[in-house]
């Protein structure tokens, strides 16, 4: 993992948690119409950017190999080792 390619999944985060920041802000300052809408759309931003922020590409990855065929090979390869059958 390059230093320069984590900053930038950083720099992401960081940006993501204050729009969602800004989204919660205006939510608090316009009316009641249209206030939720904003807020559920904030919320996940400022949690999605929280995360990046923390794990910086590590988050991308883990997400990449979980949404691929190749997230049930670690349990595979550990059920070879111990010689029980692999689950599913």
């Amino acid at each position: 993992m390059s230093r320069q390619g984590d900053r930038r999944w950083r720099g992401v985060g960081a940006f993501l948690l204050i729009a969602g920041g800004l989204a919660g802000t205006l939510t608090d300052i316009s009316g009641p119409e249209g206030a939720g809408t904003l807020l559920l759309l904030g919320f996940p931003l400022a949690i999605l950017g929280l995360v990046l922020v923390v794990q910086g590409k590590r988050a991308s990855l883990a997400i990449r190999v979980e949404c691929s065929r190749h997230r049930h090979l670690p349990e595979r390869l550990q059920a070879r080792r111990t010689g029980r059958p692999p689950r599913g």
